[in-house]
């Protein structure tokens, strides 16, 4: 069998040369924060470098040339049910597109290059790990922006901090985590590792039909936009299947969520002339953790009071002196011994 290549011999240049000058100067970068190093040191974890990747791809194609609401709509399909508030009689009838999940378009190839480039851009950053020696990466920020003037062509960023165990060896491949140094800290000390990055990612559209346009208008009122809530459910359950899918790939136990976005775009509906589709798009960003060890609960603290003063101790319990002694006479209630003077 042929040798393996040496780590980071996959690198770009570049990158192959910035990490060699760290190994050179022993040096590390990172973007931990003073309390997120001190806690990686209570666990025996320290940073060996920042590490990152990027990828640059073009997302104009979404695949969706067809709109299921928008052709039953072209083809005038039902008559409707509902009039909004302040509209006119209706002469003639209008189109009734199809409800439910048949209302809703899938961009299938969308969804599958914004899963290719997320992915490309954390293995390049895990790549970057294993040529240092880290065993994982913590603190991971993915972002999504433009690259350039073209809205079709998005730059996938991915970085953080790798960290390693001093005397420790791992054959797998690196995790990658998107929690800070106190949660992985909490995390590593109640019997559980980081496995991964999971994604889910979901996309979808509908088409602005007659009821759509009805319950946008200003003479509707305030009143539930029924297409547009049916859509963002949907993609947000699409989303939470997808995260599930990728838990079972990468063999989880669960995922602790920190990252969930919605946005919402708009698009010419390639079936009806001068008509709009709303288009929703859903992602799901966590860390996949899997359970090493069964640690016991940690102890319940006392309710401790934020101004810093001690409770007063109680007053000590008064004594009560009779100067009469314990005559019949006191005890009926008089003001108080009476003094007598002796005879002269």
């Amino acid at each position: 069998m042929p040798p393996a290549d040496p780590p980071g011999e996959e690198l770009p240049p570049v990158a192959r040369e910035r990490l060699a000058g760290q190994r050179a100067t022993r040096s590390w970068g990172s973007t931990l924060a003073v309390n997120e190093f001190a806690a990686i040191s209570k666990v025996g974890f320290e940073p060996v470098g920042q590490v990152l990747g990027a990828a640059v791809y073009n997302v104009g194609d979404a695949g969706d040339e067809e709109c299921p609401y928008g052709l039953a709509v072209y083809r005038g399909e039902g008559s409707p049910t509902y009039r909004p508030a302040g509209s006119g009689p209706r002469l003639l009838p209008a189109a009734v597109p199809p409800a439910g999940a048949a209302a809703i378009g899938s961009a299938r190839p969308l969804v599958s290059v914004l899963y290719q480039a997320r992915r490309a851009a954390i293995n390049r950053m895990t790549t970057e790990c294993t040529a240092l020696g880290g065993l994982g990466v913590i603190g991971v920020q993915l972002e999504v922006g433009p690259f350039g003037d073209n809205e079709d062509i998005l730059e996938f960023r991915a970085f953080g901090t790798a960290i390693r165990a001093p005397g420790v060896l791992s054959r797998a491949k690196p995790f990658a985590s998107d929690l800070s140094g106190q949660d992985f800290t909490k995390l590593v000390a109640h019997g559980w590792t980081p496995v991964g990055l999971a994604l889910g990612v979901a996309v979808g559209y509908r088409h602005d039909d007659w009821l759509t346009k009805g319950q946008t208008r200003w003479t509707a009122g305030n009143v539930e936009v029924e297409g547009y809530t049916y859509l963002v459910r949907q993609m947000r359950t699409d989303a939470r299947n997808e995260l599930e899918l990728d838990l079972v790939r990468m063999g989880a136990d669960g995922v602790v969520v920190r990252e969930m976005q919605t946005q919402i775009t708009e698009r010419r509906c390639p079936i009806v002339p001068f008509s709009h589709d709303h288009v929703a798009q859903a992602t799901i960003v966590g860390t996949a953790i899997a359970q090493f060890a069964s640690m016991a609960p940690p102890p319940i603290y006392g309710i401790h009071k934020l101004d810093g003063r001690r409770p007063e101790p109680p007053p000590p319990p008064q004594l009560s002196v009779s100067l009469g002694g314990e005559n019949g006479d006191d005890k009926a209630g008089g003001d108080g011994p009476e003094m007598s003077q002796p005879d002269t």
